[in-house]
């Protein structure tokens, strides 16, 4: 009876033929544990996408509201629970994501017929960090409040396009209910579709062209089925981050603030992933502002995207020390500039009493 529902079943849908592509799937040189960030920065966008279902039907985008309704999420059975692990899981997506384009852009596996999952990973970096972006004020906190200043400044200083972005994404000159509103489509509805619209084309090209062997490596004609020696890896590698996060989710929870209140002192700085930008804008100031909001990030994502092309006309060594070379300088330098920001802050009296006036007013 189950074989005849299963036949009726493939009948209708052909379910069997896409289970049939997976299965045929290899792993040329044989599995590896380096192979498993993809997967993992796959299900934790699947977990982030599950836990913010959840959160929105209980969350109101309004300013008078907001903050109340996360308020009672944090003392619902479980809410908690599932709005940390949307939080800590956001971190964790990010964090994945650029192992991932590091793990890929060393190995050099971007090279033709490479390109288009090489272009559409990359891309998926700020379309998240976006994603991010419009995510954290949400709760509409004092902190939240004024990151979502600091960083719609930031996206003010780009010439012609910035002061209009601007105004769409605050919903006029001053922060207030149209802001959560503008923000909150951007965060359920259109950045998803935009990042599973290009992680879609990215999958599909993944399994067109297969899962490509360093060009550091010598050629190894080895081929196993990716079920289950590579997905085994990938289930454990998951696991153990699902596992720190919920950690993380039970222990530490969601940060949850004062009301938001822009008659209250406050000294709002972006997230950690910001901070670097934060910093870099302290060196360019007036006019030159667009070399750090701008020139800089473009110019950088240029060459990524170029990476393919560029690394084709330089021989196999050269190559690889290019791209450590391009890994070490890009590392470094966001390093050092979020180590600056952070350092600065440390040492600044007027920034510490402010954020210890804001966790007495978050208590």
């Amino acid at each position: 009876m189950l074989k005849r529902m299963a036949n009726w079943f493939d009948d209708r849908t052909g379910y069997r033929r896409l289970l049939d592509i997976y299965r045929s799937r290899t792993v040329a040189g044989g599995p590896r544990w380096r192979y498993v960030t993809g997967s993992c920065l796959l299900w934790m966008l699947v977990v982030v996408g599950l836990t913010g279902l959840l959160l929105m039907t209980t969350y109101s985008p309004s300013s008078t509201n907001a903050w109340a309704s996360v308020h009672f999420i944090e003392h619902t059975a479980g809410g908690s629970f599932i709005r940390g692990l949307h939080y800590w899981g956001g971190q964790g997506l990010l964090i994945l994501l650029a192992l991932h384009t590091l793990r890929v852009l060393l190995a050099g596996v971007y090279r033709a017929p490479r390109e288009l999952i090489w272009a559409t990973g990359l891309l998926l970096l700020p379309i998240t960090l976006f994603w991010a972006i419009t995510g954290n004020p949400l709760a509409w906190t004092q902190s939240g409040y004024g990151q979502i200043q600091v960083e719609t400044n930031i996206i003010a200083s780009t010439p012609l396009v910035g002061p209009v972005i601007q105004r769409i994404l605050i919903g006029g000159e001053e922060l207030g209910h149209l802001t959560l509103t503008h923000l909150y489509v951007l965060h359920v509805a259109v950045f998803p579709l935009l990042a599973f619209a290009l992680l879609g084309l990215h999958v599909l090209q993944v399994f067109r062209h297969g899962t490509a062997v360093s060009s550091n490596s010598e050629a190894d004609d080895t081929n196993l089925p990716y079920w289950p020696h590579q997905s085994l890896r990938n289930i454990a590698a998951f696991a153990v981050s699902l596992a720190i996060v919920s950690v993380l989710a039970l222990v530490q929870g969601a940060p949850l603030d004062a009301p938001a209140d822009p008659t209250l002192p406050s000294a709002p700085r972006p997230e950690w992933y910001f901070m670097f930008l934060f910093e870099l804008r302290r060196y360019f100031s007036g006019d030159w502002e667009i070399v750090a909001t701008l020139l800089i990030p473009l110019g950088v994502l240029i060459v990524l995207l170029a990476m393919p092309a560029i690394d084709r006309r330089l021989p196999r060594r050269l190559g690889l020390a290019f791209r450590v070379l391009v890994v070490g300088g890009g590392l470094a330098g966001w390093g050092t500039l979020t180590y600056l920001a952070v350092d600065r802050d440390r040492h600044d009296p007027e920034f510490q009493a402010a954020q210890a006036t804001a966790r007495q007013l978050a208590a």
